[in-house]
């Protein structure tokens, strides 16, 4: 099976991993965000943007959106989102518009 495939296969596996645990957080939530990182590692899978969020940039820790994760819409000129991680207390902000 070419490289290319083998890729394909393997996002499609931790998107659906992913999916599991964000829609049935208590069935074994850890065990399959650790199997989607194993897979990620191995094949070099780069994550949608969507997935990405869900996961905290200082502790690399799976957070789910309400639950152990705080989002919050910036008040300033810059339109932003700004994601708490309630794990570590870690705040980054990911820039929705900018002013022209």
């Amino acid at each position: 099976m070419k490289k290319y495939y083998k890729k394909q296969i393997a996002l499609q596996r931790v998107i659906n991993l992913i999916d599991i645990a964000l829609f049935k957080p208590d069935l074994f939530v850890n065990d399959h965000i650790s199997t989607a990182k194993k897979i990620i590692f191995k094949y070099k899978v780069k994550l949608p943007f969507e997935y990405q969020i869900l996961f905290c940039k200082n502790c690399k820790r799976f957070i789910i959106p309400g639950k152990s994760s705080r989002i919050r819409i910036g008040r300033s000129s810059i339109k932003a989102i700004r994601i708490t991680c309630k794990i570590c207390g870690y705040t980054y902000r990911k820039i929705i518009k900018s002013k022209i």
